[in-house]
């Protein structure tokens, strides 16, 4: 079994490092802007990675600005005598020009040249011409230097097409050399080059077969990255509760820097290629292994709707840590973060997620459900809620204070804030743990255990086993109000989140007349 912080180093760099590669990220921290270009998608593409775009910023806290990278050239210079292999051409190109040519046989090269400024940085990118319907499919992409040297090539940059940035170390003439992969693919070409300045970050398409991603890194720095997904990959519905949806998250992820949760890439079968025990969906994105799929872990089957619990911390460890959800925030009933997490639960299949959540007094409402529910509200823990196992976590550095559950046999465990911890009818467990908390148990044969701190703990009707825990606590029954009990007590100042729990009208006695733990009673 891994760590999540393991799990988030097999993302960023054991993945990378397997496939001999090292790790890589775009050079943009939280608040950072990265462009992206998502004309080249269908309609549910396009809606697609719109949310799974906007997943990543709740994480990472980027902006991801769309924009269109289909820059029209300044002139576009035709082939018309087959270009030389050879820096002796008679054909060169600008910054902002397009220049048309034709690969006769698969070995042939064609070579163009270009003037540049030392400093100068540019993009260069070689891609099959369809206008004729004679398209090299696979084009290969050098940049020689002014003696003929080779100083940087590309193959596959976006999809099967090529591309590379090139920031000039000398003024003077280069040359920019057209070939095809293995020098087994004729047909015609495209060289666009322009002003790096203006370079797209992540470019999505729809055009080849199945999901992949790519990344031109330099250095460790990503440059530039493509995603294609196929508009009919899984079905290609457009809904959050499914693959199609997921599969954006997952390339997405690999865009930003982010590898596999194993050391698999294409396919791979849980019993043989699993590095340990815990690779799934729930903790990373990034896995190939749904949660039945692995065979160790108690969780039911859910798509991952969001970056889960690794994803979050890989991530963060490449791109700094934002703020998220800074207000008073409820998840589940009466969810209001203003995206797909409100409705999330409401939908045909089942959903995973992980909730990151950096302020505000929060709130995990599932008192709707009538099934028996686990809520765990400290960090890093997985609860069993809205009727799934092991579907809900919480991230690091995320503090939910009060939770709510409905009229199953449910299992609460606080954190070490300040909880208000409700559980409706049923024989519930609460344990409110360190902070001054606030326990009611509702209807049921409820055992509550306050933990540490002040609290304030309400059997509710039925026979009830009430444990204050280390502190100062008041119990209570059934018949006296709130409001008389700190009239009674005027010493005592009930924790913030007890009149949430307790309405003022509501009656309740005090236990054995009064109940006293480490001290008040």
């Amino acid at each position: 079994m891994y760590t999540y912080d393991q799990i988030a180093d097999q993302l960023t760099d054991g993945f990378w490092a397997s496939f001999g590669g090292g790790p890589r990220s775009f050079d943009v921290v939280t608040g950072g802007t990265l462009y992206v270009d998502i004309t080249g998608l269908a309609s549910n593409g396009q809606a697609m990675a719109r949310q799974a775009l906007d997943a990543w910023t709740s994480v990472t806290g980027i902006n991801f600005v769309e924009i269109d990278s289909s820059i029209p050239p300044n002139q576009t210079v035709s082939e018309f005598l087959d270009a030389p292999s050879n820096p002796i051409t008679p054909y060169a190109v600008q910054v902002g020009d397009d220049f048309l040519g034709s690969l006769g046989t698969g070995a042939d090269r064609d070579t163009v040249a270009i003037a540049l400024t030392a400093g100068q940085n540019i993009t260069i990118e070689l891609s099959g011409n369809t206008a004729n319907g004679n398209a090299t499919a696979d084009p290969f992409l050098w940049l020689l230097d002014g003696a003929g040297n080779v100083i940087a090539a590309n193959d596959d940059a976006f999809g099967t097409d090529a591309a590379l940035t090139y920031p000039a170390a000398t003024t003077g003439v280069h040359y920019i050399q057209a070939g095809s992969f293995n020098d087994a693919y004729p047909g015609d070409y495209r060289i666009s080059v322009r002003d790096a300045a203006g370079l797209v970050d992540i470019v999505f398409d729809d055009e080849q077969s199945g999901a992949y991603a790519t990344s031109t890194v330099s250095g460790g720095v990503i440059q530039t990255s493509f995603v294609n997904i196929d508009s009919a990959w899984a079905g290609g519905s457009a809904r959050t509760d499914g693959y199609f949806y997921q599969t954006y998250l997952h390339e997405i992820g690999h865009a930003l820097g982010l590898g596999h949760a194993g050391n698999y890439n294409g396919s791979a079968t849980y019993g043989t290629d699993a590095l340990y025990l815990n690779d799934s969906w729930q903790a990373s994105v990034m896995s190939y292994f749904h949660q039945v799929e692995n065979t160790w872990l108690n969780a039911d089957f859910a798509y991952a709707i969001t970056p889960m619990m690794a994803d979050i911390i890989a991530i963060q460890n490449l791109y700094g840590t934002p703020s998220a959800n800074q207000g008073d925030t409820i998840y589940g009933d009466g969810g209001n973060t203003g995206t797909y997490l409100d409705t999330a639960l409401g939908l045909s299949n089942p959903v995973a997620f992980t909730v990151f959540d950096t302020g505000g007094t929060d709130l995990f409402d599932f008192s709707s459900y009538s099934a028996h529910q686990v809520m765990d509200l400290r960090e890093e823990a997985f609860s069993d809620l809205a009727g799934l196992d092991g579907n809900i976590g919480i991230a690091r550095g995320t503090i939910i204070e009060n939770g709510r559950t409905g009229g199953g046999n449910d299992v609460i465990t606080g954190n070490a804030a300040a909880n208000g911890l409700s559980a409706g009818s049923g024989d519930d467990t609460i344990n409110g743990g360190a902070g001054n908390d606030a326990l009611s148990g509702g209807s049921g044969l409820d055992n509550l255990d306050g933990g540490d701190g002040f609290d304030l703990i309400d059997g509710g009707p039925g026979d009830n086993t009430l444990n204050g825990g280390a502190g100062a606590d008041l119990l209570i029954g059934d018949g006296v109000t709130l409001s008389m009990l700190t009239t009674i007590y005027p010493a005592w100042t009930p924790p913030a989140n007890a009149q949430s729990l307790l309405d003022t009208g509501d009656v309740i006695v005090l236990w054995d007349d009064i109940l006293q733990d480490s001290g008040l009673a």
